[in-house]
């Protein structure tokens, strides 16, 4: 694989904008055959670092390249859904570029732009969204008046909507324990975050996981459950987390195609430090890998071992039979961070091992990948059981 040109020196955004533009099209071709209109919300739009003339390397040009191929595909079932975008900012100059692009850009996306800092305009975006189906992408360059929970709260309190928010993690890892942001971090965690103690690893999980409740807290009680799911991106040229995308939803299956559309992010982001540990041996020495930069990625996947998912699903099974089902996958992704294939793939050794039965798969299988098939019966799942020997 290679990371496009334009995207040189800012891989994150090229991480960023993949996983954008792959969980759109999934998540629109699903919406779009039920609902009557969709509404699409970049709130800090830009364009920001961009390098091409057209912005197919800015959240505006993928976003809407996205909505143009899904309305393309949805004609034949639905033909009368209507794909809507608005694109907020507040610089003058990124205004003017970013009204010009819309304004001569010819597309059959309804768009339109507003031009003003994000949390002084929250109350004309909801009027602009009505009650469509609306996807907020929130994309901050820092976090002041932007991610705190009481500035997105009225849109958490809205209903048809979903949330892809960056979480500025660096910049309030360094910040949380500061005594003149006690404030900030109360707006954005409902409390000041106590890490004394822990190890890197540790303060991450617990500042992401802080704000992942304190978001789905504010969301309604009425309907389904609030869920959230998160993808940290690394800097390029270190193992060390720059922010996390953060995912707030209420539909299980949500969860489940967002998780989805996240797992091939895993090997890009692997392939982008050894691309960038490739070009800085070439700087420095003038000498590239003989076999090239990518060579190696699989071996140095760096997962989850196979052993603590099998446990996991030890614990979650009873020598009863229950049904899995989306519901049941969206929870387990949802706790642990872990992708389908992790628990497939766990779930087929203890099958082998004879320690666990699928109800529905018994006797000579011909199953090859996924050995529980969470979707069946429609999203209700097939029963599986531990063997109590």
């Amino acid at each position: 694989m290679e990371i496009p040109a334009q995207y040189k020196g800012r891989e994150q955004a090229y991480i960023k904008h993949t996983l954008l533009e792959t969980y759109l099209f999934k998540l629109f071709m699903i919406i779009g055959q039920s609902q009557p209109t969709i509404s699409y919300v970049d709130c800090l739009a830009g364009p920001w670092q961009d390098a091409s003339d057209d912005l197919s390397d800015t959240s505006i040009g993928r976003s809407l390249s996205t909505m143009r191929s899904c309305l393309e595909s949805l004609r034949k079932k639905n033909p009368s859904v209507r794909f809507r975008a608005l694109f907020v900012e507040k610089d003058a100059k990124k205004y003017r570029r970013l009204k010009e692009y819309l304004d001569t850009l010819e597309t059959p996306i309804e768009t339109e732009s507003f031009h003003g800092e994000f949390d002084k305009v929250r109350h004309k975006i909801l009027d602009w969204c009505g009650s469509s189906f609306t996807f907020f992408f929130i994309d901050p360059l820092g976090w002041k008046n932007i991610v705190e929970v009481s500035t997105l709260e009225p849109f958490l309190h809205r209903n048809n909507s979903e949330f892809l928010i960056n979480f500025m993690f660096e910049f309030i890892l360094r910040a949380h324990q500061i005594p003149e942001h006690e404030e900030d971090m109360i707006k954005i965690f409902g409390q000041v975050p106590q890490t004394d103690g822990m190890i890197p690893e540790q303060k991450e999980s617990c500042l992401v996981n802080l704000y992942r409740e304190n978001l789905k807290r504010i969301l309604p009680i009425k309907g389904r459950k609030p869920r959230s799911a998160t993808v940290p991106i690394q800097r390029p040229d270190k193992d060390r987390t720059i922010y996390h995308l953060v995912y707030l939803t209420r539909h299980p299956l949500g969860i489940v195609k967002f998780m989805e559309a996240s797992e091939p992010l895993d090997f890009v982001q692997k392939a982008v430090r050894i691309q960038a540990k490739h070009d800085k041996k070439i700087e420095t020495t003038g000498q590239g890998e003989l076999f090239g930069a990518f060579e190696n990625i699989k071996v140095d996947q760096g997962s989850v071992p196979i052993s603590m998912v099998k446990e996991y699903w030890l614990k979650q099974l009873t020598s009863q039979p229950q049904l899995f089902g989306i519901d049941k996958l969206a929870d387990m992704l949802e706790e642990t961070g872990w992708f389908e294939s992790n628990f497939q793939d766990a779930f087929h050794e203890l099958l082998l091992e004879g320690k666990v039965r699928n109800l529905a798969d018994e006797g000579k299988s011909k199953r090859s990948k996924k050995f529980v098939h969470f979707n069946a019966n429609h999203n209700s799942g097939e029963q599986l059981a531990k063997v109590v020997t």
